[in-house]
């Protein structure tokens, strides 16, 4: 599979070094400084991976579904332009905020937890998440992701709060924390707190490369197929 490199970040670099291993080319990288637009070739390609700034996505699209190459789209920050995303033409994609096939366990396994710990009426509820210094958006995909799943299966939820809270928080919101410091890949903790006790769910990456790996294996998974996919269709199809 020949792959069109989107960003040339921690992250496109961290494709770059894994692809041939999983047999596969990086068959040309556009950043900054070779940026992707309608004259750019992508004849050779097979599949479009984007990992570069919320801002560009949907300048990286238009192209990708000109250019008729499928896209896996894992930047961040760019949720609210989904709805205009959906509505280019021709546009073949699978997104997510975080293409760790850890990762989506984890947020399947804190949906149940949500299920199983919420009737019960008596605990409260968290998320907090760790990244490196360098990370552009807070909070996290992922952690407004979990968030997300939390507002869904909780009755005692239903808004979230992402700032800082000077004020006493509301018993209906759920606050959603970020820390940034160091060289930290990233960090998820989802906790259910009572006067009884508290039960808390992490999942702590050890490095980029399981993002890597998630990424080259939804293109190949994304080659040959048309529509607007998630991990969802994805992963239970896998």
């Amino acid at each position: 599979m020949k792959i069109a490199l989107v960003g040339y970040g921690r992250m496109g670099k961290e494709i770059e070094k894994l692809a041939p291993e999983l047999g596969h080319e990086i068959e040309t990288v556009f950043d900054e400084y070779s940026p992707l637009d309608e004259s750019s070739s992508l004849s050779d390609s097979n599949v479009l991976i984007d990992f570069s700034l919320g801002r560009a996505v949907l300048n990286v699209l238009r192209v990708a579904a000109l250019k008729r190459v499928p896209v896996v789209e894992g930047t961040t920050g760019w949720s609210d332009q989904l709805q205009e995303a959906k509505a280019i033409e021709g546009l073949t994609m699978v997104y997510s905020p975080n293409f760790s096939m850890g990762v989506y366990q984890f947020t399947q396994l804190v949906r149940a937890t949500a299920r199983l710990l919420g009737p019960l009426g008596y605990y409260d509820t968290y998320v907090h998440e760790w990244h490196h210094s360098g990370k552009a958006d807070s909070p996290s995909g992922t952690a407004t992701l979990l968030a997300e799943v939390l507002i869904d299966e909780l009755e005692n939820k239903s808004r979230t709060m992402f700032e800082s809270c000077h004020r006493k928080i509301e018993p209906d919101e759920l606050h959603v924390t970020s820390t940034r410091v160091g060289r930290i890949p990233g960090s998820h903790e989802v906790g259910f707190d009572s006067e009884y006790d508290q039960i808390q769910l992490r999942h702590i990456a050890q490095g980029r490369v399981g993002l890597a790996f998630g990424a080259l294996k939804a293109a190949e998974w994304i080659v040959g197929r048309e529509g607007i996919f998630t991990m969802d269709d994805w992963m239970s199809s896998a």
